[in-house]
């Protein structure tokens, strides 16, 4: 992810790269499959259970829509505030989201073309491009462990 500029140390670039990759493991979250139960790499606290995604947490959220084609698609989520209505005993929850940007992966679909990323939504000020590729290169590269598939 980061390329050796002049005169520095191989040792000071791979000790940088490794503790970004751990800063991107904590921020990203998988939605719970089969696939992503079965990957050694994943923490099982970075594995939520399957729900609605406006309960996804602040972070970045890997949801898998087709295990059998490998769809799927990532959830940048900023500024969650839990909001409620109603008083007493009588109170509902909800999630409002401030920014929100999804990223579909490239996937082939049998008998048809191949298809790039997609980006949907709007992604915060705080995230730069850099982090949120370095993020989308982490989740690929567990897509392609997990599916071997080509994606």
């Amino acid at each position: 992810m980061k390329e050796l500029m002049y005169g520095e140390h191989p040792s000071t670039v791979t000790k940088g790269f490794k503790d970004s990759l751990d800063k991107i493991k904590q921020k990203v979250f998988w939605e719970a499959n089969s696939a992503v139960k079965r990957n050694t790499n994943i923490d099982a606290k970075q594995i939520i259970r399957k729900t609605s995604t406006h309960n996804f947490p602040e972070g970045v959220t890997v949801r898998t829509h087709r295990m059998k084609d490998g769809i799927t698609s990532a959830y940048f989520h900023s500024d969650v505030k839990t909001k409620y209505y109603g008083s007493g005993n009588n109170k509902s929850y909800y999630n409002t989201i401030g920014h929100k940007l999804i990223v579909t992966f490239p996937a082939t679909y049998h008998g048809s073309r191949e298809y790039g990323y997609s980006f949907n939504g709007n992604l915060d000020k705080q995230t730069t491009f850099r982090e949120m590729g370095q993020i989308l290169d982490y989740i690929k590269s567990e897509l392609d462990a997990m599916y071997d598939n080509g994606n």
